[in-house]
């Protein structure tokens, strides 16, 4: 009997032991040393979370918190241009900065201004920054309890110049170079111009590759009747962003001086080859500018949960006239040495410079055709 008493007495003690364990490291506490001994101090030790941010404007950068908070030591920078992934453009800012804030280079000055109860922090620039030129703004944000943050949060340029433009080709299926010599076939989408303007912060995204995997073209200035071909995969030595006046820089198939040519610099699949969901989007706003939906037309239903959702947003915002896939752009006979091409585009162009375009402009599967490539040269724009 009194062993066990003995094991009840260790039971006992050891659930106690565990369940004061449990509650210590749940409890929102903390400790510090004192002459009497360890004291514990109860309230709120987290750190206040960058939940979004965007540019605005040429000065203005917004960013949203997820409690009210002072910013201090803000600072904007410039950035080496972007040439690699997501990782390397924050290091690049975060290291433009910390030299900015020791004083070793000089940054942007900004002005701060606070609502939404102090969640939201307006940051001005001093100077108006450059369209599609990578930036970076470092600071450190304060919440009441004196828990802090320090960001550095990298960005490109706003810019109030977007073009009406629409997607006037699409290039999903990739085949490699021939062993013999020659270029491969890589995925583009070709874009179209109906207005003057500039394409930083146009954005090509896939639903079937992911939103988050969009591509955001450079800063480059564009005429109305302007083609632009964005390669979405890197393959070679002729892949030369056109970002100037000559267009003569890239070489490669489906490349051409008569157009301007910009490269993402992916190297891996990016496009549905059978079904997918294709939009060009302000990057700095959200919004889908355009967009083409494409499938074979024995499709039946969406293969892809992106896709099938895409396809309804775009419809719903009167984009495409109809989410079924049996309604979109028909891939028939399509291979890698031929690509899907919009008809229309060239009437488009006159009733923009005719003030008669409205800001949507629906499309159906009949306005898209399957078309042989030709060697050497771009499809012309109808």
């Amino acid at each position: 009997m009194k062993k066990e008493h003995i094991r009840v007495l260790v039971r006992f003690l050891q659930t106690a032991f565990l369940t004061a364990v449990v509650s210590f490291a749940l409890c929102p506490i903390s400790c510090k040393a004192t002459d009497e001994g360890l004291q514990l101090l109860r309230g709120d030790y987290a750190a206040p979370v960058l939940e979004s941010y965007v540019a605005e404007s040429e000065k203005r950068v917004s960013l949203s918190f997820s409690e009210p908070v002072t910013i201090t030591g803000a600072i904007i920078t410039r950035t080496a241009p972007f040439s690699g992934g997501e990782g390397s453009s924050e290091q690049g800012g975060l290291s433009s900065a910390l030299k900015a804030v020791s004083g070793e280079t000089d940054g942007i000055s900004v002005s701060l201004s606070y609502d939404d109860d102090g969640r939201r922090t307006i940051a001005e620039a001093s100077e108006a920054l450059e369209a599609g030129a990578r930036y970076a703004l470092y600071g450190e944000a304060r919440d009441e309890n004196g828990n802090t943050l320090t960001f550095c949060v990298p960005f490109i340029g706003f810019n109030s110049r977007i073009p009406k433009i629409v997607i006037s080709g699409v290039h999903p299926q990739f085949a490699s170079a021939p062993s013999g010599g020659g270029d491969a076939k890589c995925e583009f989408v070709e874009l179209y111009a109906l207005t003057d303007g500039n394409v930083a912060g146009l954005a090509i995204q896939s639903a079937a590759d992911g939103i988050d995997k969009a591509f955001t073209l450079p800063a480059a200035e564009v005429r109305a009747g302007g083609v632009i071909v964005v390669h979405l995969r890197t393959k070679g030595d002729g892949c030369v962003n056109e970002t100037g006046g000559d267009l003569s820089l890239a070489s490669g198939w489906y490349t051409s001086p008569a157009v301007r040519d910009i490269w993402s610099p992916n190297e891996k699949a990016c496009l549905g080859d059978k079904e997918d969901a294709v939009m060009l989007a302000n990057a700095f706003t959200g919004d889908i500018l355009d967009a083409v939906l494409y499938a074979h037309p024995e499709t039946a239903a969406w293969s892809n949960e992106n896709v099938k959702d895409t396809a309804q947003k775009i419809a719903g915002k009167g984009i495409w006239k109809s989410a079924l896939p049996g309604d979109a752009a028909s891939t028939d006979g399509l291979t890698a040495s031929k690509m899907l091409k919009r008809s229309g585009c060239i009437a488009l162009r006159i009733a923009a410079e005719n003030g008669t375009l409205g800001d949507i402009i629906e499309q159906a599967k009949e306005h898209w055709r399957v078309e042989k490539i030709v060697k050497g040269a771009v499809n012309p724009v109808e």
